[in-house]
């Protein structure tokens, strides 16, 4: 169930993707889709997330993969605008221009922080541009990501996810939320991490070792599940949403203008470190947290298991496990292991359907009805 932050009335929709699953038509608890043409225009409530999805691809290619997050959220969100926050030499690479053509309600727009952060009005402005450049200077491009995401939703709302997601149904109970995070089952908080006790160690190895070898074998998804008590359970910022100008994501963007220059102590500072310790040291209005299986059912490393190769059956077992009625989406964590066993085109994807759970759950939920003739 979801677990509140203030307010009580988002508990209450915690039922309906339940009652939306009972709908359910193919293996995924996925309604047949309408196609990829937007819903028309309507007017949100000011505490309502508005009806728009965000991504951010801040390089000079697209790869498949993000081809896919994008089109099943067209597919299976029906949304009225899927925003892409992009440089302006992505205009020519062949995945962007097939999503321009297959997806009507894609916005790209270039990024344009200075703009943004003048729009803003924020009393933090040029401490966010200096971030800017320290954070692109080292190359720490996903926490660039954290700053544009989380300016971006600040500004406009909407659900934002990770480029590494494949959206399975719709995500419009989500909406009435007001603002939503999401939690994921990991060794190390933010909480825990600034204890600095050397005897930590002395439960994340044992949890790392047994996390490991649960992401090599069937078996594994069934023990990890029965264990991931023992993990710490926190919230991510790869997939949330929240209404235009929340105060929870002005704090973020505060708290990323104080602690960028920390920054390369630790990778997560700037992302999941900041919504976990905002969230343990305030109250917030209208934010709920949603429970992992609703967006990561697998945490980081057990997310090998959505890229192994085995015979359909057990295929079939392990998506029953892994997705419930209330799973909205995956977040497969993209690393470079899991880069090499990653489809790369429609033929890889339709050549692994069978066995592999990735491009089964991906074929299911960005082409309902078939792969365009190879």
């Amino acid at each position: 169930m979801l677990r509140e932050h203030g307010v009580r009335q988002a508990a209450g929709r915690a039922h309906e993707p339940a009652k939306a699953a009972a709908l359910a038509k193919n293996q995924l608890g996925v309604r047949p889709p309408a196609g990829l043409s937007c819903r028309p225009m309507t007017t949100n409530g000011s505490e309502k997330i508005p009806n728009q999805f965000l991504f951010v691809w801040d390089d000079n290619f697209l790869p498949y993969a993000a081809y896919l997050a994008i089109r099943t959220v067209a597919v299976q969100c029906n949304p009225e605008r899927i925003f892409l926050l992009k440089a302006p030499h992505l205009n020519d690479v062949p995945n962007f221009q097939r999503l321009q053509r297959e997806v009507a309600c894609l916005q790209p727009v270039d990024i344009d922080l200075p703009a943004w952060l003048e729009e803003a009005g924020l009393p933090c402005t040029q401490k966010l541009l200096d971030a800017n450049s320290f954070l692109k200077e080292r190359n720490f491009f996903g926490s660039v990501s954290d700053l544009l995401r989380s300016l971006f939703l600040y500004l406009h709302g909407g659900i934002y996810l990770d480029t590494d997601t494949l959206t399975l149904r719709d995500m419009n109970p989500l909406l009435e939320l007001g603002g939503f995070t999401a939690e994921e089952h990991i060794l190390l908080s933010s909480k825990i991490f600034k204890e600095n006790s050397r005897w930590r160690y002395l439960r994340t190895a044992p949890l790392t070792v047994i996390r490991d070898i649960c992401a090599r074998f069937s078996w594994g998804v069934r023990c990890f599940q029965a264990l991931s008590p023992l993990y710490t359970c926190v919230v991510h910022n790869a997939t949330m949403g929240f209404r235009p100008r929340h105060p929870f994501m002005r704090d973020v963007l505060l708290r990323i203008a104080e602690k960028y220059p920390e920054r390369p102590s630790r990778y997560p500072l700037l992302g999941p470190d900041t919504l976990q310790d905002l969230l343990e040291e305030n109250r917030y209005p209208n934010v709920s947290v949603l429970p992992p299986r609703c967006f990561s059912p697998l945490g980081p490393t057990m997310t090998f298991q959505y890229f192994h190769r085995r015979n359909g059956k057990t295929v079939d077992k392990l998506l029953k496990r892994i997705v419930q009625p209330d799973t909205y989406a995956i977040h497969w964590s993209n690393n470079l292991m899991i880069a090499k066993a990653i489809p790369q085109n429609d033929e890889d994807l339709q050549r692994l359907g069978e066995r592999q759970l990735f491009s089964r759950v991906a074929l299911q939920a960005a082409f309902p009805k078939g792969l365009p003739a190879l």
